[in-house]
């Protein structure tokens, strides 16, 4: 019988997901200003004449929401990662852990939108989310649900 394969998709998962641990969320660039943001409450603020400044975020609604978020990816990643490495040393089996590691990196980023956007008023919400574009730890983190659904239903 072939030994499976899954853990590889698990492996891609966990290595995305380190990734996004450390690249923005968001990015905002004019002529004036480009400014990156990270789910864990770093941000870096460059003005057009200026150096660029990196500062934690004192903002309790969006500190909570982000470390939510964070957590999540974190967890998820270390599930993983620890669970690909017993599959792949033993063969063994972990499709339903995997799965819920997906649903922990597809809901992350879910959590840090909504989250956000739940404790501004509306109005600065629009604005915030039509000022900032996504970024790679957005994505990313979906990517990463989806090879882990891979590896988790892959025989």
């Amino acid at each position: 019988m072939a030994r499976s394969k899954s853990y590889i998709a698990a492996y891609f998962a966990g290595l995305i997901g380190i990734v996004v641990l450390l690249t923005p969320v968001a990015y905002h660039n004019s002529s004036l200003i480009e400014s990156y943001i990270w789910m864990w409450g770093l941000y870096t603020w460059k003005p057009l004449l200026g150096d660029t400044s990196f500062n934690f975020t004192d903002d309790s609604g969006y500190l909570t929401w982000g470390l939510i978020s964070t957590l999540l990816i974190l967890v998820a990643t270390l599930i993983i990662i620890s669970t690909a490495r017993k599959a792949s040393k033993k063969g063994s089996k972990y499709g339903f852990l995997w799965f819920v590691c997906a649903v922990l990196f597809i809901a992350a980023p879910l959590v840090f939108y909504f989250g956000l956007s739940s404790e501004l008023p509306s109005w600065l919400s629009d604005l915030f989310w039509d000022f900032y574009s996504f970024q790679f730890a957005f994505f990313g983190s979906f990517a990463a649900g989806l090879f882990s659904l891979i590896a988790a239903f892959v025989k």
